[in-house]
This record gives structure tokens, sequence and C-alpha cells, in this order.
């Protein structure tokens, strides 16, 4: 019987982890390139599938989960758990799932980076401390989500105020996303009637 072990190395480590993603990555875009919608068309078939599945929330925390590693974006994720779960139950959801999120992109950046890169002790030392700031600052900000998370990683911020500052300055970008997929109904996440609810609609227009 044969027997794999990790490497010791750090270095292969890394290389090896990056020739996994590829290969995930790549699978999933040949995937997406048979269908006839692209990756988006992929992405409302699952969520098509969440909503006729029994346990369809833990389908929906799987994919948030490796939502970072298949480069999706997080603003469809957000309004489908508007649209599945309603404003309330769909905002607790999202916040969840998009916190959860980022710490798997933060802790897969700061795994695979190591050490820190070599900057200057008294300014690393600084952000380190100013974790908190430095992310809610980003999060408000028109920075996309997953490069705060990766470079919070390659820094190896603090990851408690990561986690806070996430959670606080993703929350009216979460408001916006379920309120907008709160205002639409349908029979199902598919090309179907579509009924509006116009509440929604103008709350998440305002909020925006």
């Amino acid at each position: 019987v044969l027997h794999w072990r990790m490497p010791r190395s750090p270095a292969l480590r890394r290389v090896l982890a990056l020739l996994l993603w590829a290969v995930l990555l790549a699978s999933f875009v040949v995937l997406a390139s048979r269908h006839p919608g692209g990756i988006l068309g992929v992405l409302a078939a699952f969520l098509h599938a969440v909503t006729l599945a029994p346990r369809g929330l833990l389908l929906l925390a799987g994919l948030d989960l490796v939502r970072p590693l298949l480069l999706l974006p997080v603003t469809v994720l957000t309004a489908f758990c508007g649209y599945l779960f309603g404003p309330l139950l769909g905002l607790l959801v999202a916040e969840v799932a998009g916190v959860a999120s980022a710490v798997v992109g933060y802790l897969a950046v700061r795994w695979w980076r190591g050490t820190p890169p070599a900057v200057p002790a008294a300014w690393w030392q600084r952000l380190r401390r100013g974790t908190f700031e430095a992310v809610l600052v980003s999060r408000l900000s028109f920075v996309p989500g997953d490069l705060v998370n990766g470079a919070a990683g390659v820094l190896a911020l603090r990851l408690g105020p990561f986690v806070a500052a996430t959670a606080l300055g993703g929350l009216p970008g979460a408001v916006v996303g379920v309120l907008a997929g709160a205002g639409m109904r349908g029979a199902s996440f598919e090309a179907a009637p579509v009924r509006l609810h116009p509440a929604f609609i103008a709350g998440s227009l305002g909020l925006a």
C-alpha cells in the first residue's frame, strides 16, 4: 500500500496548494464553458437546485465557503439569500456566509504565504494594532472584498479584528443585496415570471 506524506518544505507545500487550486478553478471553468449560460448559467442552475433541495441552506453554505477559491461574485449569493429567505433571515444568513467566506480567503492566503513579507517593523506593528480600522475602511470603500481578504492574509493581520470589521463593514452591502433579492419573487430561480416588491426594491436603491 502506498502512503503519501505531505512535503516538509513550506515552499513545496505552497506550490502543491497552488496547483490544486489551479486544477479546481480550471475544472470549474471547463464545466461552465459547456453550459449554455456560461458561469452565470452554472451558478443559476445551482441556486435553482438549492431552492428545491430539502437542505438548501447547507448547499448554499458550502458554495459560500468555496466561493473565494472559484472567484465567484459575492453579490449574486447575497441577493439570493434575500430571494430565498426574505429580508430578515436572509440578512442574517448573508452576513454569516460573507464573514465565513472572507475568513476562508484570509486563512488560505495566510497559510499559502507563510511568513509576512519584509516590511518595516514599525509600520507593520501599527497596521496590526489598527487591524479593525484598516479593514473597516477598506470594506466601506470600493476596494474589492477578496482583495482585502488576500491583503490581510499576506500581512498576517489579527483574525479577531478582521472578522469584526468584516461583519460591520460588509453590513451595508449585505443589506442592499438582500433587499434587492427579497424584492423578487418567482416560482424558481430561473427565467420564470418574477414578481417585484416595490418596498424592498426602493429600500435597496435608497441604501445604495
